[in-house]
This record gives structure tokens, sequence and C-alpha cells, in this order.
């Protein structure tokens, strides 16, 4: 479920909505896309409110888990994706530590390492959100480069593009994890 909302609007009709998303909160229920879901008195929230270049930003994320109030049936299978993706995203962790470390000593990533490392990121871009797509394709396209670089024996070219596949995962973990 994803509500998404990039648009200019009045600040009145602005802050009607964050008075009702608060009145919701308070309440201790929260409706997306027509279903209602249970507010915890715990929620893990990321509160940013910055001035910056002439531009005044407020970022505002929370969350919380919703898997306790799925049917056990529907449950299932989104802990064994959970627990899938846990595992995938801690392999690709350790390859991408591995190349890292062979490139910071100077050298060409083992190839098997870059295999393992390729191979795991296909799987990971099968598992992706749809949300994900764009970042995930960027980060694709990193690994590709990666990978020429290393066939055309270019430290240089390799040095960058670990270091951008680095940037990638970082994003994407920023937004999506």
């Amino acid at each position: 479920m994803e509500e998404k909302n990039e648009t200019t609007l009045p600040r009145q009709n602005l802050a009607d909505y964050l008075e009702d998303l608060a009145r919701e909160l308070r309440q201790g229920q929260l409706e997306v896309e027509g279903k209602t879901w249970g507010v915890p008195e715990e929620v893990d929230a990321k509160l940013i409110l910055k001035e910056k270049k002439g531009r005044l930003v407020l970022k505002l994320k929370f969350r919380w888990e919703t898997l306790p109030e799925y049917k056990p049936e529907a449950r299932e299978p989104v802990v064994r994706w959970q627990e899938s993706l846990k595992t995938l995203k801690k392999r690709l962790g350790a390859h991408f530590k591995e190349l890292q470390q062979a490139v910071l000593q100077g050298n060409f990533p083992d190839p098997q390492t870059l295999e393992d490392f390729s191979a795991d990121s296909l799987a990971l871009a099968e598992m992706a959100d749809p949300e994900w797509r764009e970042p995930l394709q960027a980060y694709l396209d990193h690994l590709g480069a990666l990978k020429r670089a290393v066939a055309g024996r270019d430290l240089e070219a390799v040095r960058h593009e670990v270091a951008d596949l680095r940037t990638a995962m970082v994003v994407c973990h920023r937004e999506f994890a």
C-alpha cells in the first residue's frame, strides 16, 4: 500500500491535512487506502526541519509494523519475503565488503566474489517493490559499469564504480529501508 502525494497546495489545505493526520494518530488508528491500521504507543520517527540555501524543508517519516494485523494466511508470505530479503541483503553486504577491501588494497575484485555479488544483486532486483525500480536501475547500471571496468582492467574506473555502488546502496537503504 502506498499513498504518495507530490503537489503544490494552499498552506491552509496542508495544515488541514496535517491536523487530520494528527487526529488519527492521537486516536490510535490511521486510514490508508481504505484500510484502518492500529497505531502503537511508540512509533519509529524521523523528523527533519531545516533551512538550506534559501529553502525551508520539512521531512517527516514514521513507521511501525502492521504484520500483527494481517490475517494468518496473509502473514506467512510476507514473513518469508522479509526473511529472504534480509538474508539476501546480508550476503550482498558481505560480498560488497570483500569488493571494497580488494579495491582499497589496489587490487581487482576476486572474480567469484564479483559474480556472487552480481547474482545477488539481480536476485534483489527480482524481489524489489515497484517503488524501488528507479534507484535499483541506477544501482544495476553501476554494477554493469563495474563489471566492464574489471574486464577492461581499469583499476581507476573500478574504484569509481565501487564508490558509486556504495552511494547507491546507502541512498536505497535510506529511502526504502
